[in-house]
């Protein structure tokens, strides 16, 4: 009995350490900006709560969520999202807001805003015919 729990417990500090290095590893083949490539700024954001903001991106700019994704600490895809980044588009309008909703606040700002829209169809059709792969496995 003694030596089964040795063995399992062996096991699972192997399986442990494992782990560890493999999390180590998934994070540090994560691509990140080198130092000194981007810094700081002061700019003017604007930010509301973020069904108010996205009301009015609906109404008043005929706005669509498009894309969305998660935000996480230094861009380590193994730590928790602390906010989420939303391209919104209007085909009607041809204009197109990103905003980033912080989740501790629900506050949403806009980090940008722009018209005239140019898009790259080949890469759109590549990301929807993926994505239809993806469902219909």
């Amino acid at each position: 009995m003694l030596k089964n729990f040795i063995k399992l417990f062996l096991s699972l500090w192997v399986i442990l350490i494992v782990l560890g290095f493999l999390n180590k590893t998934l994070a540090d083949d994560h691509p990140l900006f080198p130092d000194g490539v981007m810094r700081t700024t002061q700019v003017p954001i604007f930010c509301g709560t973020g069904p108010v903001v996205f009301s009015y991106a609906t109404s008043i700019f005929k706005q669509k969520s498009v894309a969305w994704s998660e935000v996480t600490q230094n861009g380590d895809p193994n730590t928790e999202p602390f906010a989420w980044v939303s391209f919104w588009y209007s085909p009607e309008l041809n204009n197109g807001s990103m905003f980033l909703t912080i989740a501790e606040t629900g506050e949403t700002c806009l980090m940008g805003y722009g018209m005239n829209w140019q898009f790259d169809t080949d890469i759109l059709l590549d990301i929807v015919n993926k994505a239809y792969e993806e469902g219909n496995e």
